[in-house]
């Protein structure tokens, strides 16, 4: 696995040398990265709370076995073009996801600050609460199940 030596990587590409289990560990180590670097507690003033916390490792935990479920999944069936597979057939799956989710995020978010956490509204930093974390946890759940469901589709067709 390159990191560094792009040029490299280039060359492994356009030679073949690529194999499907390590395309896959350059999604999953780039899925961590982006989960990682988008904890708040790595953006500068904004307020930051327990829940932060639970929701990075949750919605990392969650991401992992998705993607290493879609890996097992595609392996399993013709073992062939799991990024691009993931990659282009994740945007349709993400905007249905969000589709669906939309109303029950934004009902959440209303009972939430009407009901549950009221006092959040007063407050000058909105800072995340257990209902968020659960939400989206579900959500992102959501979506890499019927990812994986399209990714079986896709790879036993072709196997």
């Amino acid at each position: 696995m390159y990191l560094w030596k792009v040029d490299s990587l280039v060359e492994d590409f356009r030679s073949g040398k690529l194999s499907q289990k390590e395309e896959f560990k350059y999604m999953l180590l780039f899925t961590v990265l982006m989960v990682l670097v988008s904890d708040p507690a790595l953006h500068i003033g904004l307020s930051y709370n327990y829940y932060d916390t639970l929701g990075t490792a949750l919605i990392l935990g969650i991401s992992i076995l998705g993607i290493f479920d879609c890996y097992k999944i595609n392996s399993s069936g013709d073992d062939k073009d799991f990024i691009v597979r993931v990659m282009c057939i994740g945007l349709p799956v993400v905007i249905r996801v969000l589709a669906v989710m939309s109303p029950v995020l934004i009902v959440g978010g209303i009972l939430e600050a009407e009901f549950i956490f009221p006092e959040s509204l007063d407050e000058e930093t909105v800072e995340t609460t257990p209902i968020q974390v659960v939400l989206i946890s579900i959500t992102i759940a959501v979506y890499y199940w019927y990812l994986s469901i399209k990714i079986k589709a896709v790879s036993s067709n072709n196997a």
